[in-house]
């Protein structure tokens, strides 16, 4: 263990030199080493309270800022450089799962099963929100023990959702963002929910998305599962934001407003979101989206809340068994998965095969599910999208069409006059050189439906769009 994750007993008083005091008799430590943030309360509370027992004293704001001073010098010149994971780690081709009880277990997966283990070498970040996971149990459940707690509207929703959650225990892929979505009264809040305390209990199972883009950044650093609840709309930047967790990605902000000494968050998440409609609207964030309709909920189906969750905490150690048991199989599988064709997240599709083949759903139709999927993300993606949606107007009556920006920009302004498509949104192109930014945002979706569009750069840069047959 790095010296500067190591707690001290004999710390300092006000009057003595705090930087020689702190290398003096480290904690025999009755109990697990905890890591903490240099800069976190948690810390300067725990060092709070191991003066006090020592000394029968508290000390000054000054001589903990000359020991935090210290800590974080010896952490950069003197610790040793290792990797602290939050929830779930891939280390040496092991999964490992942060239990986060009072004996610190974790459960390792690897190719030839589970087990849950007192000790481990992997580090694991701990904050101030995570809860404490059930211990999960050995059992001869398969899959369907997962069935009974969901309500999905068709099959290979169910499919997808299933694959999707075991996935989320994969902390190494990119993973596609789930987007559930139907009217009132179809428990998406509670889908989510079930999700989270499965994955990665917390205080707070769902929450409301933050305005303040660096807060979201900060809650996407902090979390290894974010999920977020009765979202109506949100913007291109909290899109692209969302984009960076789903793949991998960076925030950059500054440390304190008052210098120019920048921090930067990284992050690689696990996120859903849910609203009555489809609430990612931008082609790049839908195409990292699994859409899940739920089914409604009828009032003799209907259950209170706390019968809905005591049956499900029952569960809950058997379902963690058997995802785990499927995990380890499709450690085995994986290597050996190839495909003809992949989804937008060729990482995650593969994976989701070798899941699906190791949970019994079978990977052709779990493929399947996902490609169908993906052509519903497009024209969900072209529905939201003014100016496609304008463009495939005109093709209904057009194989093909051939003009300048211009010309279009003429003729989409009259479809959507026809159709009543907004020209006042912010979406809607004014000029000619804003619509072919605005055509290449979509080119992607429209050609997965069917619509080809190409530009010649020189002459009179004419724009060709066509429709298959």
């Amino acid at each position: 263990m790095p010296d500067y994750a190591k707690m001290y007993r004999h710390l300092f008083n006000a009057q003595t030199d705090a930087v020689a005091l702190l290398q003096k008799a480290q904690l025999e430590t009755e109990e697990m080493y905890l890591e903490y943030k240099v800069s976190s309360s948690r810390l300067k509370n725990w060092v709070r309270r191991q003066y006090y027992r020592e000394t029968g004293k508290g000390f000054s704001a000054e001589v903990w800022e000359a020991v935090k001073g210290t800590l974080i010098g010896k952490a950069l010149f003197d610790g040793e450089l290792c990797t602290v994971y939050i929830r779930c780690a891939y280390v040496d081709g092991v999964l490992y799962y942060d239990l986060n009880n009072e004996s610190k277990q974790v459960v390792a997966i690897s190719e030839d099963g589970w087990h849950v283990q007192d000790d481990s070498d992997v580090i694991f970040y701990r904050n101030n929100t995570m809860l404490a996971q059930v211990t999960p149990e050995h059992s001869e459940h398969d899959i369907a023990v997962i069935a009974p707690f969901y309500r999905f509207k068709n099959d290979e929703d169910r499919i997808l959702h299933i694959v999707s959650l075991i996935s989320k225990f994969l902390p190494h892929i990119p993973h596609p963002i789930d987007i559930v979505h139907r009217q009132k009264g179809t428990a998406k809040t509670t889908t989510m929910k079930k999700d989270k305390s499965l994955v990665d209990p917390d205080k707070v199972l769902v929450a409301t998305l933050p305005k303040a883009l660096d807060a979201l950044a900060i809650y996407l650093h902090n979390h290894y599962f974010v999920a977020y609840d009765n979202i109506t709309s949100f913007s291109g930047d909290v899109s692209n934001i969302f984009c960076q967790a789903s793949t991998g990605g960076a925030f950059i902000a500054r440390k304190h407003y008052s210098n120019d000494e920048e921090v930067v968050l990284e992050f690689k998440r696990v996120v859903s979101l849910n609203g009555i409609n489809v609430v990612a609207t931008m082609p790049d964030l839908l195409e990292r989206g699994i859409l899940l309709e739920l089914e409604p909920i009828s009032t003799t189906e209907r259950k209170s809340e706390a019968q809905l969750w005591r049956e499900f905490d029952e569960a809950k150690p058997y379902i963690l068994g058997v995802i785990f048991t499927v995990l380890a199989k499709a450690l085995a599988i994986y290597p050996t998965v190839e495909l003809e064709k992949r989804g937008r997240m060729a990482d995650s599709t593969e994976w989701g095969y070798a899941i699906a083949e190791a949970a019994g759903l079978g990977g052709e139709n779990f493929l399947r599910a996902y490609l169908n999927n993906q052509n519903r993300a497009n024209t969900e993606a072209v529905d939201a999208n003014p100016v496609a949606a304008a463009v495939v107007e005109l093709m209904k009556k057009n194989d093909e069409w051939v003009g300048t920006a211009m010309a279009l920009l003429r003729e989409l302004n009259q479809i959507a006059e026809q159709v009543n498509i907004d020209t006042k949104s912010l979406y809607w192109p004014k000029q000619p050189n804003h619509l072919s930014r605005r055509l290449k945002e979509v080119t992607a979706n429209l050609n997965a439906l069917g619509y080809t569009i190409e530009s010649k750069p020189t002459g009179d840069r004419q724009i060709r769009i066509t429709r298959a047959g």
